[in-house]
């Protein structure tokens, strides 16, 4: 069903935004074939087939970083994400999405279960990351995950911190990108204070989350249920989380 509103949603987007493409190509066209001087014609038609071709260019690969998104986190699809992320690249002459890239490869490779390629990722783009608070908080939640599963208490305790300083940052600088409760609630569980855990994960809105970040949420989720001996519940989220993370290998685990 969420994949369905997900994909209703880019559907709609893509549609308006075609439109606008149509509306200033019919004005040209009008353009050319209303004003008098042949001279004129031949600016404004030159004019509108570079706008249109630039324009028409970077639409294409921004399509196809789309799809390599949703992929990814509607999908939950590695082996079609992959490809998706192959094909932009071979056809980004002008390295237009390298950034994006490097964001995208960290998701994924947590999203692959390599955790200590994933941290190595990281750490070598460690400046691209610091350039942006948005960045920055991609870098310690990415962290956060990866010490999560490594089991390596010590580096999520300082991935959390860095975390919780990030959350006293001016907000107007951030864009909501995760939730606090999400990052609150996995504090609490690597303290083993599992109910507080629980009432943070609850606080979370399901319906702003993309299948990705459903998987995760409901993988915690179900791990606290489980530490809270309730494990009929705790084992419904698991397999509810399993069937929708597809092929990410937080499913392998379960």
């Amino acid at each position: 069903m969420k994949s369905i509103f997900w994909k209703s949603l880019y559907l709609g987007k893509k549609s308006i935004l075609w439109l606008v493409y149509l509306i200033f190509a019919f004005y040209i066209g009008h353009l050319v074939f209303t004003v008098p001087a042949f001279g004129t014609k031949v600016i404004f038609g030159s004019i509108g087939i570079i706008v249109l071709s630039i324009v028409l260019l970077f639409e294409y690969l921004k399509n196809s970083y789309e799809k390599m998104i949703y992929a990814l986190t509607i999908e939950c699809d590695l082996t079609k994400a992959k490809q998706r992320k192959l094909d932009l690249q071979k056809k980004d002459l002008f390295n237009g999405f390298k950034q994006s890239i490097i964001i995208f490869d960290s998701l994924l490779l947590l999203d692959e279960g390599k955790y200590q390629e994933c941290l190595t990722h990281l750490e070598r783009h460690q400046r691209f990351f610091h350039g942006t608070l948005d960045y920055l908080f991609i870098y310690y939640h990415t962290q956060m995950y990866c010490h999560y599963f490594l089991k390596d208490q010590k580096n999520l305790h300082i991935s959390l911190e860095h975390l919780t300083k990030l959350q006293s940052a001016n907000k107007k600088q951030m864009r909501g990108l995760f939730s606090w409760h999400e990052i609150i609630g996995i504090n609490y569980l690597y303290q083993n204070r599992n109910q507080k855990c629980l009432q943070e994960l609850e606080l979370i809105n399901q319906n702003k989350l993309n299948n990705r970040e459903l998987t995760y949420l409901l993988y915690v989720k179900g791990q606290c249920l489980l530490k809270l001996e309730q494990k009929s519940e705790g084992y419904r989220l698991l397999k509810e989380a399993k069937v929708l993370g597809n092929t990410l290998a937080i499913t392998q685990v379960m």
